[in-house]
């Protein structure tokens, strides 16, 4: 189980910001505190579904030109 918090902060005349603390890529504006907390939900679970996707949040490292490869091997030290 995780907890996130969720901020609407009052950012004056009428107009709100939803942000969720440790994602700043997650972020919505709304001019009620019930629709900004109603989209920064929405936000911020399609941030997670986008997360989750494999495809989408895979780097193609192929359209990079490779300057060096090494090999790196980590072994468990005997006491």
């Amino acid at each position: 189980m995780f907890e996130f918090r969720l901020r609407i902060l009052d950012v004056g005349e009428g107009s709100y910001l939803g942000i969720v603390e440790g994602f700043p890529e997650v972020m919505v504006h709304a001019t009620t505190v019930q629709q900004a907390e109603r989209d920064l939900t929405n936000a911020f679970g399609e941030h997670l579904r986008r997360l989750m996707d494999r495809e989408a949040t895979r780097i193609d490292w192929d359209e990079f030109p490779t300057v060096k490869v090494a090999r790196l091997r980590l072994g468990l030290a005997s006491s």
